[in-house]
């Protein structure tokens, strides 16, 4: 192996470990106790060497947001291995999304936050192209899915909807209801109810709206989650959302 080539190994195992500890900070204490002093003194690396691979702490949350969508990326790629209808598929994609957003509670959050305008400014170009990168791969998934049930006249929806005007509406449910059920349980409003159910019911009623067939009266969507458990390999009983 030549100098560069182990160096550059060297350079990539150390930005892992990196993000690895940052994800732990970020889960115990949140973004507003992350800094890359903090990150030097946990890792007791230099400051300068931290500063060679992030140039401030909103350019180290977008490498954080990367590592999120890197793992959703991964989780909605099984989804073309599940054998189902593409009404299935597509609750397999929102089931799926809400194993992440459970397994990764802290990563799931960082994606939307990290949006925000002073931590965009302040992410290096190199960052915000990586995550700009794994958006469109995770929006293509979905879009993949949604145009494949439109071709197969699947969804027949009353207006003329278009692959992205659908993708997003599946985004925004699957989201919404995920960051509800975690961010407001203890709300009694929601403890009173059962989280699967409720996320399951939810995403029903939107897919009816878009007329994506099989319809809920015309098949067994409960018994498809079911499947889900199995497939995903969540145990019995565990609750995904």
């Amino acid at each position: 192996m030549s100098t560069i080539a182990r160096k550059q190994r060297e350079l990539m195992q150390r930005n892992t470990l990196l993000l690895d500890i940052a994800q732990e900070m970020l889960e115990e204490s949140g973004f507003a106790s992350l800094s890359l002093d903090k990150l030097a003194a946990r890792t007791e690396f230099s400051k300068g060497t931290i500063y060679n691979h992030f140039m401030s702490k909103e350019d180290l949350l977008t490498a954080l947001c990367v590592r999120a969508l890197q793992i959703q990326l991964s989780l909605y790629l099984r989804v073309f291995d599940f054998p189902g209808n593409s009404r299935e598929k597509i609750l397999a994609l929102h089931y799926a999304y809400n194993l992440y957003a459970r397994q990764h509670p802290a990563l799931f959050m960082c994606v939307l936050s990290g949006l925000a305008q002073n931590i965009v400014e302040k992410t290096s170009a190199h960052q915000m192209a990586e995550r700009h990168t794994y958006e469109r791969r995770v929006t293509a998934v979905l879009d993949e899915i949604v145009q494949t049930a439109m071709d197969a006249g699947d969804i027949q929806a009353p207006r003329a909807d278009t692959v992205e005007i659908i993708s997003f509406a599946n985004w925004a449910m699957s989201f919404g209801t995920t960051a509800l059920l975690q961010a407001a349980g203890r709300a009694s409003s929601i403890e009173r109810i059962d989280a699967d159910t409720a996320f399951i019911r939810n995403i029903g009623v939107m897919l009816d709206g878009l007329q994506w067939r099989p319809l809920c009266k015309d098949w067994d969507y409960e018994d498809t989650w079911q499947r889900l458990h199995e497939f995903f390999g969540v145990k019995a009983g565990e609750s995904v959302a």
